[in-house]
C-alpha cells in the first residue's frame, strides 16, 4: 500500500508537545489492519484545560496548545480517515501546522446487536490521522445516541411529540445516521432509564478497550453528542415539541418529588387542588400555551414552567453523566467537552430544545469545553455579514472552559476558469479570515469541518468541476490557514485582553416563563438575535455574558451595558444592578420588560423601579408601530411583529427625553433619562434593524472604529475588520489615531495590531 510522510515544516508550525511524543508510525503502516500500528505507536497523550495568560488554554502533555482543528464530517464519503479523500484532506491540514483532528464515532460502529463491543472503526480513524500526521492529538465526537437496532427493539423507550406521531426513517440511498433526526423522527427519549443505564456501561467498555491499544495512546480528548445532530437538541425541536412518552412522564414526576416533596407543597405551587406527583402529567400543547401574551403567569402555569425546567435539567443531567463516564474511566487526563451553551441563532426554539442549563455545565468539574457551529441567522453567512459564536463566551471565559467554535462555512473555492477567479479566491480568504480570527478575539478556539466535498464558485454557480476537493482544498485558502495558526500561536504567549467597552447581558431561565411555541414571542429573539447584529454594524466591539455572571466579571472596561430578555431577577440581582451597574458614568440601555417577574406576580412597578423610568402597561390595536426622531437626524418609523403584543408598556416619566413614540396612541416608547452616576435609555419594542440601538451607542461613549458598517472584532491582540465592499475606509484607533486603506472590488478583512494599526496579514491592493 503506497503511504506518504505529508509533513512540511512551516515557520512555528510545530507545538513542543509533539516533539515529546515519541516513535514515529511506519511508513508502510495499513490502516486497515490497527494492530500494525503496534510498531511504532505514539506515547500516551494527557490534556487538560486550565487557565494561562487570562484565557482557558488547551494542554498536552502540559504543554500550552493553540486549540485550532482539522474535523471530519460524519457524512458517507467523508467520515473515514483512511479512505482516499479525507487522507488528503488531513494532510493538507497537517502540512500547514495543524496537529488537532477530530473523527466522528456512533454506538452504531462498535456496539453490536449480541452486546458486544468491536473497537474496530475506532483504532481504524485514529489509525488513519497518524498515518499522514504521526504526531496528531485526537478528539472524537462520540455518539451516545442509540444505535439503530437497539431503537428498534425498545419503542416502549422513544420519544413521543407533543405535535406529531414518529416518522420512520427513508430507507433510500446511503443517509448520514443523525439524517433526519430533526424529524419527527424515530429515537430513544432523552429520559430512557435502560437507554442510559446500558449505554453507560458500554461506554466504559469501549475506552477500557480502547486505551489498551497503541492507538488509544494518542486519543486526547472525547465530546459527547446526542440529540438532534449530535448536538443536546430535543429531537425534532426545529419543528417539533418535546417529549409527551411514558419515560419522560416518569422523569417529570421524579423532578416534581426532588423539588416538592410533597402533594401538599405542589398542590400550592401549581394553584391546583387536586394535584398529584404521582399522577402528575406532562403538559400537552393546549396547556404550552400563555395565558399572559408573551408571558406565562406562575399562578396559572408553573407545571408548565416546571416540565420545561425538568427537560433541560434532564439533558443537562444526561452530559455531564456521560462526561464523568468518560473522565473517570479514562486511565489518565483527558479532556472532555460537548456541544452546548447555543444562544444566538436558535431560531425561536430555546424553550423546546435550546441550552437554558448553562450554568449547570459551567460549574462542572466534568466538562472542558462547549462547542457549536456559528450562527447561521440572521445575516451570518454572507459576505459583509458578522460571524458570531452561538454562546455566551464571555461567560464560558469566566468558568474556565474553553469554547470551540466549528468553521463549516465553507470559502468560495474558484473553478479555473471563472473570469473573475481573483476575486472570488479573494472573498473566500476574506470570510475565512472573518471567521477564524473572530474566535481569536474572542479567546477560544475552533475546528474546520469538513464535509468531505466541496463545490467552486463560477459566476455565483456552486458545482463540482475538478474532480473532490475538501472544503478547505485551496492553496491560497491553505496558505491563510497556516498564516493565522501562526499569528493564534503567537498569541498564545501574551496575556488576554478584549477590546470591547459595551456588554450585553442575557439570560436563559427566563425562557421557561416565555411563550415557547413557535411565533408567539415576536420580541425576545430581536433582542438577542437583531439587537447584537446591530452592534456589529454599530462599529463598536462588545462582550455578551449571562445575567448570573453580571456580579464575577469586571465591569471597569465596559462604558455601556445593554440588557436583553432579563425579565426574571432576583433581588440580589436587582440591588447588585442599582448599586454596581448603574454607576461610574456609564450608559445602561433597557428592553422592552427587564425585571417584569416577581416571584409569582407579573409586574409592570418592578420595571421602574429597576429602571428608574415610569413606566405603565398600554394597549395597542395592531402592531406595535414606534416612530423615531433624534435631533439632526432623519426620522424613521418601524413595527415588530405581525400582531398586536401583550404586554406592552409606555413611559409616562417627566424627567425622561422622548426620542420614541408609538403611532398610534403618541404615547412614549424610546426615551433617555439622566441619572446623578449614570445615563438610561428604555426602549419599549425592541427593533430588527440596526438604525435605533447603532444611533443609541454612538451617543454613549463606547469606542466607534468605524462608522461605514464595518464589522470589528477586538481583543486577544488584534483588531479585525471586516469590509462587504472595498474602496476607501477610515478605521479609528482608540488612540485617536486615524487609518485609511483604500482596497480593490470584493470583500476584505483587515488584521491589524490594536495599538497601532500595523497590519499583521497581508492587505489586498489593487493591481
Amino acid at each position: 500500500m503506497h503511504t506518504r510522510m505529508c509533513y512540511v515544516p512551516q515557520k512555528n508550525a510545530t507545538r513542543p508537545f509533539f516533539d515529546g511524543l515519541a516513535l514515529i508510525l511506519a511508513l508502510t503502516l495499513l490502516v486497515t489492519s490497527p494492530a500494525a500500528a503496534r510498531q511504532a505507536s505514539p506515547a500516551p497523550i494527557s490534556s487538560e484545560v486550565r487557565m494561562h495568560n487570562d484565557r482557558p488554554t488547551l494542554f498536552i502533555n502540559a504543554v500550552p496548545e493553540s486549540p485550532v482543528i482539522y474535523a471530519l464530517t460524519d457524512t458517507p464519503g467523508g467520515r473515514w480517515s483512511w479512505e482516499e479523500l479525507p487522507q488528503h484532506n488531513i494532510s493538507q491540514f497537517c502540512t500547514q501546522g495543524i496537529r488537532l483532528f477530530q473523527v466522528d464515532l456512533w454506538f452504531d460502529h462498535c456496539w453490536r446487536p449480541d452486546g458486544t463491543i468491536d473497537i474496530t472503526m475506532a483504532r481504524k480513524q485514529i489509525a488513519g490521522i497518524l498515518q499522514i500526521c504521526p504526531r496528531a492529538a485526537v478528539f472524537f465526537r462520540f455518539h451516545v445516541t442509540a444505535p439503530k437496532w437497539w431503537l428498534h427493539a425498545h419503542p416502549e423507550e422513544w420519544v413521543r411529540y407533543a405535535d406529531a406521531e414518529p416518522r420512520e426513517e427513508s430507507s433510500e440511498g446511503f443517509p448520514r445516521i443523525l439524517e433526519e433526526d430533526n424529524g419527527p423522527a424515530q429515537r430513544v427519549s432523552m429520559a430512557s432509564l435502560p437507554w442510559k443505564k446500558e449505554a453507560t456501561a458500554k461506554l466504559r467498555e469501549f475506552l477500557l478497550a480502547l486505551v489498551k491499544t497503541p492507538e488509544g495512546n494518542a486519543l486526547a480528548g472525547v465530546q459527547v453528542a446526542n440529540g438532534v445532530y449530535g448536538e443536546w437538541h430535543n429531537w425534532g425541536f426545529y419543528h417539533n415539541e418535546p417529549d409527551v412518552s411514558q419515560p419522560m412522564e416518569r422523569e417529570f414526576r421524579s423532578w416534581l418529588k426532588r423539588a416538592y416533596g410533597t402533594d401538599k407543597a405542589l398542590r400550592n405551587a401549581w394553584n391546583e387542588a387536586h394535584a398529584r406527583i404521582d399522577a402528575a402529567t406532562v403538559p400537552g400543547m393546549k396547556d404550552r400555551e400563555t395565558t399572559a401574551g408573551i408571558f406565562r403567569k406562575p399562578d396559572r402555569e408553573q407545571r408548565t414552567i416546571d416540565y420545561y425546567t425538568c427537560v433541560h435539567e434532564l439533558v443537562a443531567e444526561n452530559i455531564l453523566h456521560f462526561a464523568r463516564t468518560v473522565k473517570e474511566t479514562w486511565p489518565r487526563p483527558l479532556v472532555t467537552g460537548t456541544f452546548y451553551g447555543y444562544y444566538f441563532s436558535v431560531f425561536g426554539r430555546q424553550a423546546a430544545g435550546g441550552h437554558l442549563e448553562l450554568q449547570r455545565l459551567l460549574q462542572s468539574p466534568f466538562i472542558d469545553y462547549l462547542s457549536g457551529p456559528q450562527a447561521y441567522e440572521p445575516e451570518a453567512l454572507k459576505l459583509g455579514d458578522p460571524y458570531r459564536s452561538r454562546s455566551l463566551t464571555a461567560s464560558i471565559r469566566l468558568h474556565g472552559k474553553l469554547w470551540l467554535d466549528e468553521m463549516d462555512a465553507e470559502p468560495t473555492i474558484p473553478n479555473v476558469r471563472a473570469g473573475n477567479y481573483d476575486q472570488i479566491l479573494g472573498n473566500g480568504i476574506a470570510a475565512v479570515r472573518r471567521n477564524v480570527l473572530f474566535s481569536a478575539t474572542r479567546g477560544v478556539g475552533l475546528w474546520y469541518y469538513d464535509f468531505g466535498v466541496a463545490g467552486v464558485d463560477l459566476d455565483g454557480f456552486r458545482y463540482n468541476a475538478r474532480g473532490s476537493r475538501g472544503a478547505w482544498d485551496h492553496s491560497a485558502i491553505l496558505e491563510e490557514i497556516r498564516r493565522m495558526k501562526i499569528l493564534v500561536d503567537e498569541r498564545l504567549s501574551i496575556p488576554y485582553h478584549s477590546e470591547a467597552d459595551v456588554l450585553f447581558v442575557y439570560d436563559t431561565k427566563s425562557f421557561y416563563y416565555t411563550a415557547s411555541l413557535r411565533g408567539t414571542d415576536p420580541f425576545s429573539n430581536v433582542m438577542i438575535d437583531y439587537n447584537t447584529l446591530a452592534a456589529f454594524r454599530s462599529g463598536v466591539v462588545f462582550d455578551p455574558v449571562h445575567l448570573e455572571d453580571l456580579t464575577r466579571i469586571d465591569l471597569s472596561p465596559y462604558r455601556v451595558i445593554v440588557f436583553g430578555n432579563v425579565y426574571l431577577l432576583s433581588e440580589r440581582q436587582r440591588r447588585f444592578i442599582r448599586d454596581s451597574v448603574a454607576a461610574g458614568g456609564r450608559t445602561l440601555v433597557w428592553y422592552y420588560a427587564p425585571g417584569y417577574l416577581t416571584g409569582k406576580a407579573l409586574s409592570a412597578e418592578s420595571i421602574s423601579a429597576l429602571t428608574g423610568i415610569q413606566v405603565a402597561p398600554v394597549s395597542l390595536s395592531k402592531p406595535p408601530e414606534v416612530r423615531v426622531a433624534f435631533p439632526a437626524d432623519s426620522a424613521f418609523t418601524y413595527v415588530t411583529g405581525k400582531h398586536a403584543v401583550v404586554p406592552l408598556f409606555a413611559v409616562n416619566d417627566p424627567d425622561a427625553a422622548v426620542f420614541g413614540r408609538y403611532t398610534e396612541t403618541g404615547e412614549a416608547a424610546v426615551v433617555q433619562k439622566v441619572f446623578r452616576n449614570h445615563r438610561a435609555w428604555y426602549v419599549a419594542v425592541p427593533q430588527t434593524e440596526p438604525g435605533l440601538l447603532r444611533r443609541i451607542l454612538h451617543q454613549t461613549g463606547a469606542h466607534v472604529y468605524s462608522r461605514q458598517g464595518d464589522i470589528v472584532y477586538g481583543g486577544g491582540g488584534l483588531l479585525v475588520v471586516h469590509m462587504k465592499e472595498g474602496s476607501a475606509h477610515d478605521i479609528v484607533l482608540r488612540s485617536g489615531k486615524r487609518l485609511t486603506f483604500t482596497l480593490p472590488p470584493g470583500s476584505h478583512t483587515l488584521v491589524l495590531d490594536p495599538g497601532t494599526g500595523e497590519p499583521l496579514l497581508p492587505v489586498p491592493t489593487s493591481k
